[in-house]
């Protein structure tokens, strides 16, 4: 049987492109609600940290949300966290930045 990996590989580059897409999306609204979830923290709670309405936080959560830099920023800081971004160059050099 053939792995995910060597089914993608067999694709069009668009076709690739269109999935490592969605992955990402997919990734992210993962990974927000799971930020919050580890703290045990509802939506609501976080809204109000945030100062917006509950609505706000779920909409930032869907998959086909694709948030700015500050609310990403507003939303980790809101459940006591910090943000950074580790860029990795193509000479395999990192970079970081505190945000």
């Amino acid at each position: 049987m053939a792995t995910y990996r060597e089914l993608l590989a067999k694709e069009s580059p668009e076709m690739q492109a269109r999935v490592a897409e969605r992955v990402e999306k997919a990734c992210l609204n993962i990974a927000l609600s799971q930020l919050r979830e580890e703290l045990n923290v509802s939506q609501t709670e976080l809204a109000a940290a945030m100062g917006v309405k509950q609505p706000s936080v779920a909409r930032m959560e869907q998959s086909d949300n694709d948030p700015r830099l500050s609310t990403l920023k507003r939303y980790v800081t809101a459940l006591g966290g910090e943000i950074s971004i580790d860029v990795t160059l193509p000479t395999g050099k990192r970079v970081a930045f505190q945000l």
